[in-house]
């Protein structure tokens, strides 16, 4: 079975959070109709930092080491 295109507001329910929050994450979308579809596995990676295919996200680690001489 395939995964379902959801709605913006279906997404924000997913996701727990607001259509506009969703607006302002960029996350990918395919337009259709002056509506545009999201794939909830599509969201989770891209909110997850990891890049689509082709895409140019760089992850940053999470703690910063330090150089020391020896």
């Amino acid at each position: 079975m395939t995964e379902p295109w959801l709605t913006k507001a279906e997404l924000a329910k997913e996701l727990k959070t607001s259509t506009r929050t969703i607006e302002r994450l960029r996350i990918p979308c395919l337009p259709v109709g002056g509506q545009n579809r999201y794939l909830l596995s599509q969201a989770e990676a891209h909110l997850a930092g990891v890049p689509e295919e082709g895409g140019n996200v760089i992850r940053f680690p999470r703690e910063r080491t330090r150089n020391v001489a020896a």
